[in-house]
């Protein structure tokens, strides 16, 4: 049966397939094709032949990426597996697959499974099979029937055939990882628990995994990518944090309806592991109504007879007899997960009933984050200098190609795993000017420049603040005094005149003492108000920023009392806010030159998933003048799927009207950066969210068409690179800011690079990867390349370079806010103000 708790796993399919539904079935659709994930779709614009830059100086780099050889040629069999009745789970699946397979004489060699509905043979297994094999058996007293049919004969020289390979290759690969090296898979990671870190004196371990995947790329082998991960198990129980939740409360003097839905709140949603079998699941709800002492129906095995009989059991015997746990209070209520909608489309669609004492929490909570040594502890072991993190990847590849069971069916598909990474060469962009007014900023090293711009005038410092601006605080005056003095110090060298303000004690912490203060003391001519909180409250954050951003506009910044209480760091706080300050109120405190000759607009476009309204917060950040340094700001909330492509085009549309009113002008060439998009979006963004921005596009009356480029900003990608790989004194570091890589590990059916933007204190460096779907004006390369390593540099909200380019982290901070704290838009009259920094 399934290796999980009860009653889901004591439901047979016979019972299973006649009982009443729970829960209601999602809506049936099309079969999964398991190839879709190695589709890839062609983005690479017609008539692209080069799609490398050549400026910057060579660099020789290594990658976590390894080579695998196919050394043969032979025909591999793909097969359809059905099961009947189909409510069976992926454990009962793998063990009627071996019964299959031991039936028909097939060893583990001969062939690979996708633990779904997907099987590959060589010719031997053909041989046995042939086109199509029926075979029927017993699962736990029930009959079942399993169905191979032949669907396709893939030649491993036919290009058009290559997913599939790629799906045998990766299924393989799974196996080795789970089947073979014991590890737990979690979504596309496999983590090993033998190998778990535990933190000294910290209350939580550490989880190491690979991440592990082969493709095509821009050179003749193929490779196969690998990066390290890591999941972090706490040494809590669920039923503590329901405890806690549910004592707070009562201290309160709630009544118990309330308590319980407080520890309902502290426990909905989170991912728990069962260590007595280490599945995770993510918790729906609490049943208040159930103990461990309740009872449920579970059918097994008699040793004796053989025969299946049904019986009453609580499940604490369950627990105990199955797993040999012992449940210690037999009071606690029980946690429901939810069947996942595959399990119900299958009629498993039984809640899934778990004993909080016997969960571990997952992850790290926001107390947790705060906490700087147990953070200073994690980071140890996860932000792995590029020569570990080198000297991991080779361990794993060795262990991979040292095991028995892996060696051996390795070599019955003709499969080989080089053992060294892949060496590239790429390129390092050189500085880039940046300036104040007609004044140039020095040169600055690792992509820092505040020094260079700390006692200098900004390039527009925005309307002048004086003295109309409040500081509102809750007693410690003399604190709040101190930092505004020091506030208005730094201001003064970078172009803004902040005089003293009106200071104004709350009488309070809560929300209410700040807005109801900001209310009675605001003016007409108000241009900031400074909130000093006396700790990080979500709900008093959300309730402030609401009610001056939505209802009563005005720029506002909030300061933790704890932050400014350091006197040695104070002007160093004071100097990081000013720069958000001006930038705020519309203020640019540098620029670049770019190399546009035509009214252009640069749009960067996120969003983020609102989970009170249930909706998308769509954030669009553009440019309107031709330094790339002023901004306009748009958002809009959506419906999820297809409904986020009309949002994001009327985005582009109002960015594009709104263009004009400053230049007098529509821009003549739109270039859209846009971040939150999966792999498996992108046939989507093609096919819909690009024929709508193109649609909307041709409505703007200009005198020539506008033209697009298009851009897919992705963060999360597991390729990393290091550089001197030929250094035997230092063979791995990081790259400088700047590298660029446009081969090797690139898409062949793509125009793609990755940027190496920002530099790191501790780690290795993450690159960003771009992906040019679109691009009318047939940029060459490297200018594509220099323009977004240039907007990377305009992040105002901190004097370096970023990981994405600058419209991207804005429309970024913007949607976070409207979906986290705002769930409702932004203030007309704040469009072209950064408010959201």
């Amino acid at each position: 049966m399934a290796d999980q708790a009860p009653p889901a796993s004591d439901v047979t399919m016979e019972e299973a397939a006649t009982r009443a539904e729970k829960n209601p079935v999602p809506p049936e659709r099309t079969k999964f094709d398991p190839t879709e994930k190695y589709k890839l779709p062609l983005t690479r614009p017609e008539g692209l032949e080069n799609k490398r830059g050549v400026s910057g100086a060579m660099v020789p780099l290594m990658t976590n990426y390894i080579k695998v050889h196919r050394k043969s040629n032979d025909i591999i069999c793909q097969y359809r597996i059905d099961f009947i009745p189909e409510n069976v789970t992926i454990p009962q699946r793998f063990r009627l697959i071996r019964q299959w397979a031991e039936a028909q004489a097939l060893s583990q060699v001969d062939y690979t499974y996708d633990r779904s509905n997907i099987l590959f043979t060589g010719p031997k297994g053909f041989a046995k099979l042939g086109t199509a094999h029926k075979w029927e058996g017993m699962l736990d007293g029930s009959p079942v029937t399993v169905n191979a049919q032949q669907v396709k004969s893939l030649d491993p020289r036919n290009e058009d055939e290559f997913r599939q390979i790629l799906v045998q290759l990766n299924t393989q690969l799974n196996r080795f990882m789970e089947l073979e090296m014991g590890m737990i898979r979690i979504m596309d990671t496999c983590f090993d628990p033998k190998k778990r870190i535990e933190v000294r004196g910290q209350p939580i371990e550490i989880w190491p995994g690979f991440e592990a995947s082969i493709g095509k790329y821009d050179t003749d082998a193929l490779l196969m990518s690998i990066d390290q991960r890591f999941r972090i198990i706490r040494r809590q129980t669920a039923l503590e944090v329901i405890k806690d939740a549910y004592s707070s409360s009562k201290q309160r003097g709630r009544p118990d309806p309330e308590c319980q839905a407080e520890g309902l709140k502290a426990i909905k949603g989170s991912v728990v592991e069962t260590p007595y079998n280490h599945v995770f699941y993510k918790v729906d709800q609490v049943d208040w109504t159930k103990t461990p002492k309740d009872t449920f129906e579970s059918r097994r095995k008699n040793p004796a007879t053989g025969a299946f009989e049904t019986t009453c059991i609580s499940y604490a015997d369950y627990f105990r007899n199955r797993y040999n746990q012992n449940i210690k209070d037999m009071n606690q209520p029980l946690v429901i997960v939810k069947p996942s909608n595959k399990a119900m489309r299958r009629k498993r669609d039984e809640n899934i009933l778990l004993i909080p004492e016997l969960c571990n929490m997952t992850g790290l909570t926001d107390k947790m984050k705060a906490d700087f040594r147990l953070m200073k502890a994690v980071a140890e072991h996860t932000k792995l200098a590029p020569e570990p993190r080198r000297v991991k990847v080779l361990e794993f590849v060795a262990a991979l190609n040292s095991h028995g069971g892996v060696k051996e069916q390795l070599e019955s598909w003709g499969t080989k795993y080089e053992a060294e990474l892949v060496r590239l060469q790429g390129r390092t962009l050189s500085a880039f000017p940046i300036f104040q007014g007609d004044r140039k900023i020095p040169d600055y090293q690792r992509a820092d420049w505040l020094t260079g711009i700390r006692s200098s005038s900004a390039d527009k410092p925005g309307n002048q603040i004086g003295n109309n601006w409040l500081c509102l605080h809750f007693g410690q005056e003399n604190t709040a005094r101190n930092f505004a003095r020091e506030l208005s110090i730094v201001c003064r060298p970078m172009g803004q005149n902040l005089a003293e303000p009106k200071f104004v004690d709350v009488g309070g912490s809560t929300a209410q003492h700040f807005l109801n203060a900001a209310m009675q003391h605001g003016h007409a001519n108000l241009a900031l108000v400074l909130a000093i909180f006396p700790d990080n409250s979500v709900d008093r954050y959300s309730a402030f920023k609401h009610q001056l951003c939505c209802t009563n506009p005005c720029i506002t910044q909030v300061m933790l009392l704890k932050t400014i209480s350091e006197a040695k760091s104070l002007k160093s706080v004071a100097t990081k806010v000013a720069m958000q300050i001006i930038a705020k109120i519309g203020g640019v405190i540098w620029k670049m030159q770019f190399k546009f000759t035509e009214p252009t607009t640069i749009i960067g476009i996120d969003m983020h998933r609102d989970r009170i309204e249930k909706k998308m917060a769509v954030a669009a950040c553009a440019s309107w003048n031709k330094d790339m340094s002023a901004y306009m700001n748009f958002a809009d909330l959506a419906d999820e799927d297809d409904g986020v492509h009309d949002v994001v085009a009327k985005l582009v549309k109002q960015a594009v009207d709104k263009f004009k009113e400053p230049n007098g002008v529509h821009p003549n060439h739109v270039m859209i950066y846009r971040d939150g998009v999966s792999e498996g979006q992108l046939p989507n963004i093609v096919g819909k969210e690009i024929v709508k921005i193109r649609e909307m596009l041709k409505t703007v009356v200009t005198p020539k068409p506008i033209t697009l480029t298009y851009l897919v900003v992705n963060k999360h990608v597991p390729a990393r690179f290091f550089a001197n790989p030929n250094d035997p004194n230092t063979p791995g570091g990081n790259p400088a800011p700047g590298t660029i890589v446009d081969d090797v590990v690139t898409r062949p059916f793509r125009y793609d690079f990755y940027i190496v933007s920002q530099t790191v204190r501790e780690g290795t460096v993450s690159p960003t990867y771009y992906d040019v779907l679109v691009d009318d004006k047939k940029m060459p390369p490297e200018i594509m390349q220099q323009c977004t390593y240039m907007l990377c540099h305009m992040y105002f909200n901190w004097p370096g370079t970023i990981r994405v380019p600058a419209p991207n982290q804005y429309a970024r901070k913007h949607a976070q806010l409207v979906a986290v704290n705002l769930h409702h838009l932004a203030h007309d009259t704040l469009f072209n103000k950064m408010f959201y920094l």
